[in-house]
């Protein structure tokens, strides 16, 4: 009886110690951020602010419109006078400023939004994460609780046969009873993670999303950045949007200045009158005839603006404001970015330093304990509670373990966010 419990306590360990293959899965991580890069629907509604950019730089490109004024009255007598009159204004000096200004908001829109995809996905990679740490935990847990149970259902039946006592069978029973809450939160706790993962890449609530990537795979790889920091610095889109909000703040500020000079609109009309009065006169052949004639007037001229008083003043004001906000927003983000660069450098080391320490060292410790202390039992120099006890610290092991897998595998995707990287 020593021996066949001993034997199932030893497949408890083992089983712990190899934890199950996945089933066949569909995606990958960095597959899963293409997905949501191009359907998550937060990013698609960013997205469509960029067309909105274009349509006014394409406003901002267009001359103004000509005017034209049609006029007729009617005055006693039968007189009568029609006008007819064209302003065409010249916009001088002032596109090249307005459709400057313009194209810096699209490059700031365009910006965030590339800004917008790099947290997303960095989003996606660290739910990802949360997801493939849940799993491992699953199938650590289940396959204690199928062990467990074994090991019940075999002193139950020594302790009907009288080769065992009641209480070992008892803890036996708790054990398993344990392990099955466990189980049941672990579940909750991949099924939450799946969930909010589903989420945010855009999939429906009830899509079959599977993983195919491992965390010990992962974790495994280590983080080496496409670009070098000060590369990084340059390349990051939310530095270049902060720059470009810089340049954009210029570029209104020009355009005020270019809106508040003189403007000249030239004008040109045609003028018909019909005057008569309600006499006759005579015509060279001495007859009677109405004192009434038609008059034709062309006009040519030009209209021009005096800025005297509105000169754009507050509008000039408010860019230079602007430009000062957008140079300390730059300022923060870039400093902010090198500390996230070595922040980011620093974790992703030590995080590979303890998955190697647990690799190497630990699990393997805590898997000879068990083993002593299975041979212990073995010779009935301890009870099973204490063998239980020793495979529970193991099993915290495992779960420990996985935690450090999780975070060498946050520090890793830290660092392709620091970087800028997106695919």
């Amino acid at each position: 009886m020593t021996r066949m419990t001993c034997l199932a306590l030893a497949g408890f360990v083992t089983g712990l110690s190899v934890v199950p293959a996945a089933q066949a899965q569909e995606v990958t991580i960095e597959e899963l951020v293409a997905i949501a890069i191009e359907k998550a629907p937060e990013l698609r509604a960013a997205r469509a602010e960029i067309p909105v950019a274009a349509g006014q730089v394409a406003q901002a490109a267009l001359r103004p419109n000509p005017m034209l004024a049609i006029g007729q009255e009617q005055m006693a007598g039968g007189m009568m006078a029609s006008t007819v009159a064209i302003e065409w204004p010249l916009d001088l000096f002032r596109r090249p400023a307005r459709v400057a200004a313009a194209r810096g908001a699209a490059d700031v829109t365009a910006l965030a939004v590339r800004d917008r995809e790099r947290l997303l996905a960095s989003a996606v990679r660290e739910q990802a994460g949360r997801l493939l740490a849940a799993r491992r935990t699953l199938e650590i847990t289940t396959e204690a609780l199928t062990t467990a149970q074994r090991l019940r259902d075999l002193l139950d039946r020594r302790m009907s046969e009288g080769g065992s006592t009641k209480l070992d069978a008892n803890v036996a029973a708790v054990e398993a009873l344990r392990l099955e809450a466990e189980v049941a939160l672990a579940t909750g706790e991949m099924d939450a993670a799946a969930i909010e993962l589903k989420a945010l890449v855009g999939f429906a609530a009830d899509a079959m999303l599977t993983v195919r990537d491992s965390l010990e795979t992962l974790a495994a790889s280590p983080a080496v950045p496409r670009l070098t920091a000060a590369a990084a610095l340059e390349a990051r889109p939310d530095l270049r949007e902060a720059l470009a909000r810089i340049l954009l703040a210029d570029a209104r500020t020009e355009d005020a200045r270019r809106q508040a000079r003189s403007d000249v609109s030239l004008t040109a009309g045609y003028a018909r009158n019909r005057f008569g009065f309600p006499q006759l006169g005579l015509n060279p052949l001495g007859m009677p005839t109405p004192i009434e004639d038609t008059f034709h007037a062309v006009s040519l001229g030009a209209r021009m603006t005096l800025p005297f008083r509105d000169r754009n003043q507050g509008t000039i004001a408010a860019a230079r404001a602007e430009r000062e906000g957008a140079e300390a927003l730059f300022a923060a983000r870039q400093r902010a970015a090198r500390a996230e660069i070595d922040s980011a450098l620093v974790r992703d080391r030590q995080a590979r330093r303890a998955v190697d320490v647990y690799a190497t060292n630990v699990r393997a410790l805590a898997r000879q304990n068990v083993d002593v202390m299975l041979e212990a039992y073995d010779l009935g120099r301890f009870p099973l509670m204490d063998v239980l006890t020793e495979q529970r610290r193991y099993l915290d092991v495992e779960h420990s373990y996985t935690a450090v897998l999780l975070r060498a595998y946050d520090a890793s995707t830290a660092v392709a966010r620091a970087f800028g990287e997106i695919p």
